[in-house]
């Protein structure tokens, strides 16, 4: 592909940042629609290139190996939460984007992947919750404390208000028994969980 732009001096053969990105994100879902189908000892380097219309080469050279594309996976589906912090969201904006995205079905399909791995493979579980829910809690901790900076605690009640945004519908989620929230739904989700856990600090609910 001839990737040359209009601007002097600029060097051929060089992808743009958006081509990258949106091969980056090709190889992405590529990866976690193998790995729904196929689990993660069945999925291959091979058959997401070849689903992805990329080579083995290149998706070593971004990912490393197979689980360094699972975790690429996982940082995605959780950056939207730092960029919504950064980009003025407050935290029920946040906390019903958690929602819709943690109990969609690629954030499911990760989870029952790395819960079936977690003896085989400790360190991709440690891996998960760091680069996952770990950064998910911190993002929240930090939006209580600038809301609410009242609140005693403040990363112990960001982990019970993590823990209602999942809750007993995202289990219902993991065994299939339920579809994945509207986003009117993941925002009802998002403000009961928060009622519930400023209704206990004592702080008010804004």
């Amino acid at each position: 592909m001839d990737t040359t732009t209009d601007r002097p001096g600029a060097r051929r053969g060089r992808p743009r940042r958006d081509e990258a990105e949106g091969r980056r994100a090709a190889i992405l879902d590529a990866a976690t629609a193998q790995l729904a189908e196929h689990g993660f000892a069945g999925t291959t380097i091979e058959g997401v290139a070849a689903s992805a219309g990329a080579t083995k080469r290149t998706i070593y050279s971004h990912f490393t190996d197979k689980p360094g594309l699972f975790l690429a996976a996982v940082e995605r589906l959780h950056r939207h939460e730092q960029e919504g912090v950064q980009g003025g969201d407050d935290l029920e904006e946040v906390a019903a984007r958690i929602v819709r995205t943690l109990h969609g079905d690629d954030a499911v399909t990760l989870h029952r992947l790395v819960i079936a791995e977690s003896r085989q493979l400790p360190g991709l579980a440690a891996d998960f919750y760091e680069r996952g829910p770990a950064r998910s809690v911190d993002v929240l901790a930090t939006l209580l404390a600038a809301e609410h900076p009242d609140l005693d605690a403040v990363h112990e009640h960001a982990e019970e208000l993590y823990t209602l945004l999942l809750g007993e519908p995202h289990r219902r989620r993991l065994l299939g028994l339920e579809p994945a929230p509207t986003a009117a739904g993941a925002l009802a989700h998002a403000r009961r969980a928060i009622r519930t856990v400023l209704g206990r600090s004592g702080a008010t609910p804004a």
